[in-house]
């Protein structure tokens, strides 16, 4: 459901954003990207997440799943009526695993119980978590 947001902006109160890292030359902006890869922990073992805001769901490729979860059949829930298009090649969209997932940070560690979309022909590494829980989080 999208939000209402007020469009009356106060420009009377407006800073300077403080550089974090140093700003790269003009031009080279797009060196300064970094990916959102982090590992949080599920099952008791570190995995590699990406922080995904694009994707509207959270997912995870199916033969990745059984490499970092072996026994993820257990707490699998039915899907249904979910269609979910990648850039890459069309996906087939199987179960949801729902799982504890502890995020590092830097004030105290999350966490979250996520409920991840299987792909069953996704080749991905990593478990992607999208919108759905960075938004609701503030992640």
């Amino acid at each position: 459901m999208p939000q209402l947001g007020n469009c009356q902006l106060d420009l009377s109160k407006i800073q300077h954003a403080q550089l974090v890292k140093s700003k790269p030359n003009r031009g080279k902006g797009y060196t300064a990207g970094n990916s959102s890869i982090t590992e949080p922990v599920i099952a008791n073992k570190p995995t590699k997440h990406l922080l995904d805001p694009g994707a509207f769901c959270s997912c995870v490729g199916k033969s990745f799943l059984k490499t970092c979860v072996p026994n993820y059949e257990d707490p699998l829930l039915p899907i249904d009526g979910i269609k979910v298009n990648s850039t890459s090649n069309p996906t087939k969209t199987s179960v949801i695993f729902e799982t504890t997932v502890i995020l590092p940070h830097r004030n105290g560690n999350l966490r979250i119980i996520v409920k991840f979309v299987v792909m069953e022909n996704c080749s991905r590494i990593h478990f992607r978590l999208g919108n759905d829980y960075l938004i609701i989080y503030g992640i």
